[in-house]
């Protein structure tokens, strides 16, 4: 019997390795459950676990993603945002062509205001009523025009022409003195 047990425990494993429990009569398995499995069992244990870690894929990217792609909702934000910033623009231009309007139609009433205030002053100084205003209520006299001709240009030189040229020597030298500052001014 010393013999068989030396044969029956020869291959055991003492330490940190896993015994072979299948060679101790007592722990071997059943047959029906170590009996290799069909082929159908097979594909159906395969398509099981693919679809097990497809549901797991599946979970991890709507955990990341809150069930919506995130490209998606980056791209809902940027068409909402420019969405947002035409209208504003519409509104702006709508603003401002309201304000151009009625900057025209100021323009309009102020050409038309000017046109009025010219025809105002044009007859406000109109020549025969203020002359007719003279004569009749302030009593003036139209003047008699007097043609007086002060000098003639002889060869670089200018000559005045008295008006009487009986004028005496005393009143030449005073016309003579009267010039003085002006010739050294």
């Amino acid at each position: 019997m010393a013999a068989a047990a030396q044969v029956k425990y020869a291959s055991a494993t003492y330490g940190s390795e896993a015994y072979d429990l299948d060679r101790v009569e007592g722990y071997a398995l059943p047959e029906e459950e170590t009996a290799e499995p069909s082929r159908e069992e097979k594909i159906r244990q395969r398509l099981d676990e693919r679809a097990r870690v497809r549901a797991q894929e599946k979970a991890k990217t709507q955990a990341q993603t809150f069930g919506i792609p995130l490209l998606g909702m980056v791209g809902a934000v940027v068409v909402a945002v420019l969405m947002i910033t035409v209208l504003m623009g519409y509104i702006q231009l709508a603003e401002i062509s309201g304000e151009t309007s009625r900057v025209r139609a100021s323009i309009e009433d102020l050409e038309e205001r000017s046109e009025i205030l010219k025809l105002q002053y044009e007859t406000t100084f109109d020549m025969e009523s203020v002359e007719a205003y003279a004569v009749n209520i302030l009593g003036m006299t139209r003047g008699s025009a007097r043609e007086t001709y002060t000098g003639v240009i002889l060869a670089d030189r200018a000559q005045v022409l008295a008006e009487d040229e009986t004028a005496g020597v005393l009143a030449r030298i005073t016309g003579f003195l009267k010039s003085l500052p002006e010739y050294f001014s």
